[in-house]
């Protein structure tokens, strides 16, 4: 919009609360989304020990709405995916709805291997405090970004 204060040209209010964050917030949210889990994969169920370094070998705390597309630094923006897990999260291979159930699109494109250790339920594993659990706006703009609509 011409004349507008949006840089983008958008006609949309900036985010705020959304300031850049230290090295030791990552890691702070990081440790609270692993804890939050119990090193649990929330696709798989897989259970993982606990990795005294400061990258666990095989899960990853994965955004749901990514840092830089507006996400926030918090618990219920994450997941602790198994990492070839979260590859197809990432690529939107498997999507989630609102009531935690998985959805994934074309079964094909998925290696087989992911597939086959989904959640047997069909639900996400999702911890038990309600402020931990993933934010239903979060999980619809991952949707929405995958499949374009």
């Amino acid at each position: 919009m011409a004349g507008s204060s949006d840089d983008k040209g958008l006609g949309e209010e900036q985010q705020t609360g959304f300031a850049a964050a230290s090295l030791a917030d990552y890691e702070a949210i990081y440790r609270l989304v692993l804890t939050a889990y119990n090193y649990r994969c929330a696709l798989t169920g897989e259970q993982f020990a606990a990795e005294a370094g400061l990258l666990h070998p095989h899960l990853a705390v994965e955004a749901i709405r990514p840092r830089d597309m507006g996400g926030p630094l918090q618990i219920n923006n994450y997941l602790v995916l198994e990492e070839h897990a979260a590859r197809a999260f990432r690529q939107g291979q498997i999507l989630i709805d609102d009531d935690y159930r998985i959805v994934v699109p074309n079964p094909d494109a998925l290696d087989r291997a992911v597939l086959v250790r989904l959640n047997v339920s069909g639900r996400l594993l999702v911890p038990a405090e309600g402020l931990f659990q993933p934010s239903p706006a979060h999980l619809a703009f991952h949707r929405l970004r995958v499949l374009g609509a």
